[in-house]
C-alpha cells in the first residue's frame, strides 16, 4: 500500500508546515522527504493553490547553484526553446519514461553493489549481469532517436542521404 502523501502548507512568510507532524519544516527536509521518496504535495496555506512544482522548482534551483550543475547552460536554453513549441506536451511523457529507464538501472547496480566487497567496483568490472553505463546509454540514445524519427524531426535511418 502506498504511503500518504504528505501535505505541506506554504505560508506568506515563506515558512513551511507539514500537517503530518503538525510543525514547521526546512526546505532541506522537503528535499529529504523527495530523496526517500514520499510523496509530497505543497499547497498555499491562505488560497489551496498547489505550489508543489514552484517548491520542487526551488530545490532544483538550490541544488544547480549549490554543487555541481546537472544542466548546462545549452540545456537549459534548449528547455527554454521548448516552451509554447507544439511538441511541449509530447516531451513531458518522454522525459518522466527516460527518467523511470535510468532510475531502474541505478536501482539494479546499486543493489548488486551491496553485495560486492569494498575492493570491487561494478563500474569497472564487466563480470555483472546488470548492463553498464555505456549500454544504459546507448539504449536510450536508440530510444530518443525512434521518438524523434516518429515525430519527423530527425530523418530516419537511410533518409539523411548517407
Amino acid at each position: 500500500m502506498p504511503a500518504e502523501k504528505r501535505v505541506i502548507k506554504k505560508y506568506p512568510n515563506r515558512r513551511l508546515y507539514d500537517t503530518a507532524i503538525s510543525g514547521y519544516i526546512t526546505i532541506a527536509e522537503v528535499k529529504q522527504m523527495v530523496l526517500e521518496f514520499n510523496d509530497i504535495e505543497v499547497v498555499d496555506a491562505k488560497t489551496g493553490e498547489d505550489l508543489t512544482r514552484q517548491v520542487l522548482l526551488q530545490i532544483l534551483l538550490e541544488e544547480e547553484a549549490g554543487s555541481t550543475p546537472l544542466f548546462s547552460n545549452d540545456i537549459l536554453s534548449q528547455f527554454i526553446r521548448l516552451y509554447g513549441h507544439t511538441s511541449q506536451s509530447m516531451l513531458a511523457p518522454f522525459f518522466e519514461q527516460n527518467m523511470k529507464i535510468f532510475q531502474e538501472w541505478q536501482k539494479r547496480v546499486q543493489e548488486q553493489a551491496k553485495g560486492a566487497t569494498p575492493w570491487f567496483n561494478p563500474f569497472a568490472m564487466g563480470g555483472l549481469p546488470t548492463p553498464s553505463l555505456a549500454d544504459w546509454q546507448q539504449q536510450l540514445q536508440q530510444q530518443s532517436q525512434k521518438f524523434w524519427q516518429s515525430m519527423g524531426i530527425v530523418p530516419k535511418d537511410g533518409e539523411d542521404g548517407k
